[in-house]
């Protein structure tokens, strides 16, 4: 498997946490819940795109309150069963990279 840039790849709703104003735990939560979503194969064409992970505190919480997880080698990840429920729209956004973007990361 490809590399994702999960730092560049993965943001949350609001956007990425600013020197002014630092989230990281809910971009550490986003991208937990983002490898989840790759692994249960929800994230489909993962290397051309970002995904957007709508209230990255409260999907997390979700997640891990639905029952005892699966752990997947291959993603590095314990995926929960509620990761199945959650919709594109309403809980995440795959969203296309664009190519200067692709080029201006290295990805």
């Amino acid at each position: 498997m490809t590399n994702l840039g999960w730092n560049l790849q993965v943001k949350t709703k609001g956007g990425q946490a600013t020197l002014a104003s630092p989230d990281t735990g809910a971009h550490h939560r986003a991208i937990d819940v983002a490898r989840q979503l790759l692994a249960a194969g929800k994230w489909p064409d993962y290397l051309n795109t970002l995904i957007v992970i709508h209230d990255p505190y409260e999907l997390h919480r979700r997640l891990q309150q639905s029952g005892p997880g699966v752990y997947h080698p291959d993603q590095n990840v314990t995926v929960y069963p509620a990761v199945h429920e959650l919709e594109a729209g309403r809980d995440y956004e795959i969203v296309p990279m664009s190519e200067s973007f692709k080029a201006l990361h290295s990805l």
